[in-house]
């Protein structure tokens, strides 16, 4: 254990010896004139800091960390544009439930609204778009608030908290005793306390799934936060319970597994068809959004739903739960389990028919698929690029899908081939941009595995420069850019609604690997798909440099679609696509 710090220090140094205390990662920032004590005293202790060149990629950069780690990312922003360029990020970390704890300097209180260069009222701006915004108005506050970030950032649904620190507190002295500089260990990790549904409800819940004759747990992203992947294996198993996942549920269990229905919502394989017959729906973890019930339209209204999430203003809000769990999703789990134990070895036989039928189905559907998953024809097919990405993909590598047709293709078609999250797409707000800053905080999160992101070239554009910051860092991954000289997934609604007319979604046809070669990093353009599979292993087992594979795909609006089949997706004027 180290010494503790103690005696007179400025701000930024106590902000930074808190966060050494914390174990910190990597942090992702630009730095300014009001946080500088701060940088310095990164320095001074040796804590990772990387200059980002946008501070909305260094927010998206933290998220991907906080996924792959559960700890919570940490990035910051200058007074101003710093501050306001988060918010997007931010957003996207709230609405998934990332723990994040996040720097904004701010004004000289002594000189604070005079029209100070940069100034703008961004704590206003920030609130909304965090858990809980914290402002640091005493350098004698600090060590306890920042413990506080960290424990209102990792409890609960976790979120992103804010730290916002004006310049003269950050430049400001204080006397600090060394019992002031502790943190609980706790709250370094989401979750940081686990809760337990009431058992009244627990046993409800299972007399319910004792006698359902077709039940289905239907998973999100909750599952990851709790780490709840061998509870819901062995009450799926024990009680032959098919599950399917929504996109940030994906890895809740290995898509590979016999009880895996795949994805549900707007794009399925046969989960939805499911939902259909099921007579009971156990959803964990999941807030049925809008995306996930195909616009509130899947769910049966006669099916009972037994709710499990650590959120309960989420408890009614899409469809009414026969009952609500409100607690953890691994205790959950583990107390369902424990209640159905006795009936466990009924149930499983009960339901062998009912399992028995996934198989063939999703054999049906593979079948009916495959002419995608197999295609020869150039431009090339994504479904041929996803398809590739399954037979390379080794089971431990992390696949990030970028917003847009990227993460729909993906998570309709991507397999994980073992429990975990090892599939991440922001689906928090579901931005483009988020492909390359997400693969450096992956790869920054878990260095000696495998991660490749996927983006469409519009998500890229968005974030090229951070090519630059990924090189710099040593995150070595693999970008994969779905070129389609267009904002792919725009221009394939256009055609479905309006026909012909494209307006405002097409991109200058560009060479994204030779863009790549010249800012330092390997560059491979793809046009044959049968050199898919080479170009992804090199990108994978090459890990000098960022590996940037360009890969030259269908230019036809009807084929953007990540629809096998015409039951799969169906858009009709009104509808508003995410």
């Amino acid at each position: 254990m180290t010494q503790k710090p103690e005696g007179t220090m400025n701000g930024g140094r106590a902000i930074a010896e808190m966060l050494k205390i914390a174990g910190a990662g990597p942090m992702f920032g630009m730095g300014g004139f009001q946080l500088l004590p701060f940088y310095d005293a990164v320095a001074q202790l040796e804590l990772r800091h990387f200059l980002i060149n946008d501070e909305r990629v260094g927010a998206f950069a933290a998220d991907a960390y906080a996924r792959v780690t559960n700890r919570p990312g940490i990035c910051d922003g200058t007074l101003g544009p710093g501050a306001t360029n988060l918010v997007t990020g931010l957003v996207e970390s709230l609405n998934a439930g990332t723990p994040m704890v996040v720097l904004t300097g701010d004004a000289n209180r002594l000189h604070a609204n005079k029209n100070m260069t940069q100034e703008c009222l961004q704590t206003e701006i920030l609130r909304p778009a965090v858990k809980e915004l914290i402002r640091i108005e005493m350098p004698s506050r600090i060590p306890e608030l920042v413990r506080r970030a960290f424990a209102v950032a990792t409890s609960g649904r976790p979120g992103p908290v804010l730290l916002d620190v004006p310049e003269d507190v950050a430049h400001g002295e204080h006397t600090f005793a060394a019992g002031d500089f502790y943190i609980d260990e706790a709250t370094v990790a989401a979750p940081a306390r686990r809760t337990r549904p009431a058992r009244d409800d627990i046993e409800r819940a299972a007399r319910l799934l004792a006698a359902a004759k077709r039940p289905l747990v239907l998973v999100g992203g909750g599952v990851h936060l709790s780490g709840a992947y061998d509870a819901l294996r062995a009450l799926a198993e024990d009680c032959a319970i098919p599950v399917a996942h929504t996109m940030s549920g994906k890895g809740a269990i290995a898509c590979t597994h016999p009880l895996s229905a795949g994805l549900f919502g707007r794009y399925s394989r046969i989960a939805n068809d499911l939902i259909a017959s099921a007579d009971l729906l156990l959803v964990v973890g999941c807030k049925l959004g809008e995306i996930a019930t195909k616009r509130y339209a899947l769910l049966p209204a006669n099916v009972p739903i037994i709710h499990l999430d650590i959120a309960a203003e989420e408890f009614g809000r899409t469809a009414p739960a026969a009952v609500a769990l409100w607690g953890d999703a691994r205790e959950g789990l583990r107390d369902l389990g424990e209640a159905l134990h006795a009936d466990a070895k009924r149930m499983k036989a009960a339901h062998a028919d009912y399992v028995a039928e996934l198989g063939p189905r999703m054999a049906q559907w593979r079948q009916e698929a495959t002419p995608r998953l197999t295609s020869k024809e150039r431009p090339i097919n994504v479904a041929r690029l996803v398809h590739e990405l399954n037979n390379v993909m080794p089971a431990d590598s992390i696949l990030i899908a970028d917003g847009g047709f990227a993460a729909h293709w993906t998570g309709l078609l991507y397999d994980t081939k073992a429990s975990g999250r090892r599939y991440i797409a922001d689906r928090g707000l579901a931005a483009i941009g988020y492909g390359l800053p997400g693969a450096i905080g992956a790869s920054l999160a878990a260095p000696r595995t495998p991660v490749v992101a996927v983006c469409g070239d519009g998500g890229f554009n968005m974030a090229l420069g951070e090519l630059e910051t990924a090189r710099r860092c040593g995150a070595n991954a693999t970008v994969i850019v779905v070129n389609n000289a267009a904002s792919g997934y725009v221009k394939a609604l256009q055609h479905a609604m309006y026909g012909q007319r494209y307006q405002s979604s097409d991109l200058v046809e560009m060479n994204y690997a030779k863009i790549a070669e010249a800012m330092g990093c390997r560059g491979i353009r793809v046009q044959d798909p049968d050199r898919l599979a080479d170009a992804i292993r090199t990108g994978i087992n090459e890990r000098d440099v960022p590996t940037v594979i360009d890969v030259v795909v269908t230019r036809d609006p009807a084929h953007m679609l990540p629809a096998a089949d015409s039951r799969t997706v169906q858009i009709k004027k009104g509808d508003r696509v995410a």
